[in-house]
C-alpha cells in the first residue's frame, strides 16, 4: 500500500466513465429532466470501452473426508462442516428457505434445540443451505458448532448424525412453514430496492419476482418432502471439517476419525 501511487489510484476513477456503464437514478425528477442533466454533467466519450476480461475465481470441489485445522490461541474449539453441492438450481430456493427456518439457526431450530437447548454440548450451533448469488455458482451446506474442547468429542458425533438423518417434528415444521410464509407475506421491495433486487435476480437468470413461486411452493410443502429435499442434498453429502482450536488441548485422535488432518497456520490462510 505505500508502494501505490496516488496518482495510479485518481487515474482509474477519472477512467470509469470511459468504459460501458449504465445510469442508475432513483429521485423525484421525471426521466426528461435526468437526461438533459446527464448530458450536461456526465461526459463521455464518442465511444465506450468493453470491461476488462473479467478474473474468474473458480470454486474449488470438496472431495470430503478431509480436517483443516488452525491453531489458535483459544479455550473452544469452533468446528464447520462443509459441503458443495450442484450449481444454482431456481427449484431448490422454498426448501432452502424453510429448511433454514426449520433445521437451521433459530432459537427454535432442530439444531440449536438438540445440541445446545437438550443436551447442553454447545454454546453456538447451526446449519444452514445456501442459495449462490450468481446461477454459475454453487449452493453449500454448512454445519456449525462451537463448543468447549472436553465436549468436543461428544457434540461432533451428535452435529454429524443430525446432518445424516434429519429428525422428523411436524408441529416445528409447521411453525418454520408458517414463519417462511410470513416473511415473504410481510416483506416489502419499494422504492431503490425494486432495481438492485431487479439486478441480482438477473444474475441468477431470473427476470421476474420469484417470491411468488416460492410462496407458492412452500404453501404446499409437507415434512416427507422437506425429508427428501434433506436426503438428497444434506445427507448425502461428502463433508469436510474445518477446526480453528489450538492445538496443543484439541483431541487429535477425534478429528482423526473424521479424515487426513493438515494444518495450515494463520500466515497460510490469511496472506500475512
Amino acid at each position: 500500500l505505500r508502494a501505490i501511487d496516488p496518482i495510479l489510484l485518481t487515474d482509474k476513477i477519472k477512467n470509469l466513465s470511459n468504459y460501458k456503464h449504465d445510469v442508475f437514478y432513483y429521485g423525484k425528477r421525471n426521466q426528461k429532466e435526468i437526461e438533459s442533466l446527464l448530458r450536461e454533467r456526465h461526459a463521455v466519450g464518442d465511444k465506450l470501452m468493453e470491461y476488462p476480461e473479467k478474473r474468474v475465481y473458480p470454486e474449488i470441489d470438496i472431495e470430503g473426508g478431509k480436517v483443516y485445522f488452525s491453531h489458535y490461541d483459544m479455550v473452544q474449539a469452533q468446528v464447520i462442516l462443509l459441503a458443495k453441492d450442484e450449481s444454482f438450481n431456481i427449484e431448490l430456493m422454498p426448501y432452502a428457505r424453510v429448511l433454514n427456518e426449520y433445521f437451521g439457526s433459530g432459537l427454535s431450530s432442530i439444531i440449536f434445540q438438540e445440541i445446545r437447548e437438550s443436551k447442553g454440548l454447545a454454546y453456538s450451533a447451526f446449519c444452514s443451505y445456501s442459495t449462490p448469488s450468481k446461477k454459475e455458482n454453487s449452493h453449500y451446506i454448512r454445519g456449525y458448532i462451537g463448543t468447549q474442547l472436553d465436549k468436543l468429542p461428544e457434540a461432533l458425533p451428535v452435529m454429524v448424525d443430525l446432518m445424516r438423518e434429519m429428525p422428523k417434528a411436524e408441529m416445528q415444521f409447521q411453525s418454520a412453514k408458517e414463519a417462511v410464509l410470513k416473511q415473504l407475506e410481510t416483506e416489502r421491495i419499494t422504492k431503490s430496492l425494486i432495481y438492485w433486487t431487479y439486478k441480482g435476480n438477473l444474475d441468477k437468470g431470473i427476470d421476474y419476482d420469484i417470491r411468488k413461486d416460492i410462496y407458492q411452493t412452500i404453501q404446499t410443502m409437507t415434512l416427507d418432502d422437506l425429508d427428501q429435499f434433506f436426503k438428497k442434498h444434506v445427507a448425502e453429502q461428502k463433508y469436510s471439517y474445518l477446526v480453528l482450536s489450538n492445538r496443543e488441548n484439541i483431541n487429535k485422535e477425534v478429528l482423526k476419525s473424521y479424515g487426513e488432518i493438515q494444518e495450515y497456520s494463520l500466515e497460510q490462510l490469511f496472506g500475512y
